[in-house]
């Protein structure tokens, strides 16, 4: 089995969006020809401080990740940790062996970007509208599994597991069958579904896309779901599962906060379609303030710090 090098967690059948003429081709139906992830962006990375070309594929993606190697002894101590009562059995078959093996959460990632969660995305992006409950239902689990696959909560998840001497691919084992459980994320997805929507549309391609999209605060949280798409959630007021708001007008103040909360949420880049706006979001005081905290040494305290406060609003969502 070739095992992947590059794991996304922004997936390029979303990031293409951010490239124009593909976004139009989509829109004209004629996009069939076409690669997501071959499709050019521009990118403003935080650490080299610097806008460059290139295609999604390059973005937003950890190396090697996914990749989870197994020894002999990692596995008896799986069996020991999680089937005690199987435990001699494996230890007697697992002898002719070979070891070590592998696994690739690329197929889980892959398997979870052909779910409703994210396959709805493109009809919605089109449209630049939610017309049903349902497909509201199918965004509010998009938008939980966005954040939790984000470069900065994987990696946090992923040492604190190691703190606790659980390998990485008894981790992945895990979160594997939690994932696969409907009533494990049901209490967050279900709040995030019942809480008040707003979706911000506009005429134009306005908002760039962070490395880690979905934006949380004890208020609201944001995402941008295409260039011309905006969702807000307010998981402090509750609504029915068939009621959201649609606004075609976006004031200075909404777009500041989500510039502001966008390149504090940035860990390694941002994209748009054009160079332009991504000078000017350059230019900007909490810019240099993100490339000035990504370079320093403190830099994965404050990551870690943010992440554990993210992990505890996401958790107590179901008691609002």
């Amino acid at each position: 089995m070739k095992l992947t090098k590059r794991n996304h967690y922004n997936p390029c059948l979303w990031t293409a969006f951010w490239n124009r003429d593909y976004y139009e081709a989509v829109l004209r139906g004629t996009s069939d020809d076409l690669t997501a992830r071959d499709q050019d962006v521009y990118t403003l990375n935080v650490r080299a401080d610097s806008i460059y070309s290139t295609n999604v594929n390059n973005v937003h993606f950890e190396k090697n990740f996914g990749v989870a190697k197994i020894t002999q002894e990692a596995a008896k101590k799986f069996c020991k940790r999680h089937y005690p009562d199987q435990y001699e059995q494996f230890c007697r078959e697992s002898k002719a062996a070979a070891y070590p093996v592998y696994i690739d959460f690329e197929q889980i990632l892959e398997a979870l970007e052909k779910t409703p969660a994210y396959q709805i995305l493109p009809t919605v992006i089109k449209r630049q509208a939610i017309i049903s409950a349902e497909e509201k239902a199918f965004l509010a689990d998009f938008v939980f599994l966005q954040w939790l696959r984000n470069h900065a909560t994987m990696n946090l998840m992923l040492e604190s597991n190691a703190d606790l001497g659980i390998d990485k691919f008894d981790f992945f084992i895990t979160l594997k069958n939690w994932l696969s459980d409907p009533d494990a994320s049901y209490s967050p997805i279900a709040c995030i579904g019942l809480s008040l929507w707003t979706l911000y549309r506009t005429d134009k391609e306005t908002f760039p896309l962070t490395d880690s999209p979905v934006l949380v605060n004890p208020d609201s949280i944001m995402i941008a779901l295409s260039p011309k798409l905006l969702l807000e959630i307010s998981p402090k007021i509750r609504s029915t599962d068939a009621i959201w708001k649609t606004k075609d007008h976006l004031d200075e103040a909404k777009l500041t906060e989500f510039r502001q909360r966008t390149i504090k949420n940035t860990f390694r880049e941002i994209i748009f379609g054009d160079r332009e706006t991504l000078e000017q979001w350059q230019s900007t005081q909490e810019f240099r303030q993100r490339v000035d905290a990504v370079k320093s040494k403190k830099y994965k305290r404050l990551t870690a710090e943010k992440t554990k406060n993210e992990l505890w609003l996401i958790n107590t969502l179901g008691n609002y």
